[in-house]
């Protein structure tokens, strides 16, 4: 192949010589995202969005806002208390599993089940999931709904957005408020678990404190009384002694009865686990399949792949000239 002299090849000129190419790609890619698209059913996404309520129980109890947020209460009582805890909770194969198990109020069945019988699945995915036992069949349920389950945190508004995704939009809209509530639950019991875990640690704390305190009081008595005549100095000293080990071990017997007040309190009283800013709604149009993306991605795939062919085509030509001409030299 030979071109006239004082010619400069141009990839830009080369793709526009075989315009005709790129069309055919880009209509075919266009028809094979519409039919793609076409095939995936329909699906609905609700969204509830919750907050971390910062309801110090210390506060209640005793102690002003400075000095609760100075005790580090809040973030020592923080425990799942955190926006990325509430999304990596939600997204867990083991909640997937519980929500499993969760009524689908208008079907009779459960959330497992209702997949299985009333999700629809394009044409593909029948073909290769022929002949699957049912472990693979149980799996293959619960990752459909680990992956219709989202979450999303954000620590700088110190938020959680949950989301759930289903072809039904009724469904999707119960199925994320019943996460809300399962996770407000789960809160709970961590809660008051630790609530009451710090409780029987306060008792025997306090029970130890006291067990000291009765000890100390008893061996300042019963020196002063033997001791009433004695002014010499090592019996002042002692005195001096057991009667400051008294005031210390006092001290902190009244440290520990009021821990262990505290602790009651919590118990009694537990703080609320988050505040619904965005509750639940029936989603009125489709998340899923975004014909546009499909069609976006296909047609630059198809113009990209074309592209390729195009300049290898011409690449492939000039080197089998030079080749051919390399051979006539010889």
């Amino acid at each position: 192949m030979t071109e006239p002299r004082g010619y400069t090849w141009s990839a830009g000129a080369e793709c526009a010589r075989h315009w005709k190419w790129f069309a055919a790609a880009a209509a075919g890619a266009l028809l094979l995202a519409i039919a793609i698209s076409a095939s995936l059913p329909k699906e609905y996404s609700a969204q509830v969005k919750i907050s971390d309520e910062r309801k110090e129980t210390d506060i209640l109890i005793g102690l002003n806002n400075f000095a609760a947020w100075a005790r580090g209460t809040i973030n020592e009582r923080k425990g799942y208390r955190m926006p990325e805890v509430y999304a990596m909770t939600v997204t867990t194969k083991e909640f997937a599993e519980e929500m499993a198990k969760v009524k689908v109020e208008g079907f009779h069945t459960d959330y497992y089940h209702y997949i299985l019988k009333h999700h629809k699945s394009p044409w593909w995915d029948k073909l290769l999931h022929i002949g699957d036992d049912p472990v693979d069949e149980h799996d293959r349920v619960i990752d459909i709904i680990q992956q219709n389950i989202r979450s999303e945190a954000s620590s700088v508004y110190n938020t959680t957005l949950l989301q759930v995704t289903d072809q039904d939009p009724v469904v999707a809209a119960m199925m994320v408020d019943t996460i809300r509530v399962r996770l407000e639950q789960k809160l709970k019991r961590h809660y008051y678990t630790r609530a009451f875990r710090d409780l029987i640690q306060a008792r025997e704390k306090t029970a130890m404190a006291e067990t000291r305190y009765r000890k100390a009081q008893k061996d300042y008595i019963d020196f002063a009384d033997s001791n009433q005549e004695l002014t010499s100095p090592a019996a002042t000293s002692q005195e001096n002694h057991l009667f400051t080990e008294y005031e210390t071990a006092f001290d902190a017997y009244n440290k520990e009865c009021e821990q262990l007040r505290r602790a009651q309190a919590l118990l009694d009283k537990q703080p609320s686990t988050f505040a619904v800013l965005k509750n639940a709604t029936v989603p009125l149009r489709p998340s899923r399949p975004a014909t546009v993306g499909y069609v976006l991605s296909f047609v630059f795939i198809a113009l990209t792949f074309t592209a390729w062919i195009v300049l290898g085509r011409r690449k492939y030509r000039e080197y089998k000239s030079l080749e051919t001409r390399d051979n006539g030299w010889k």
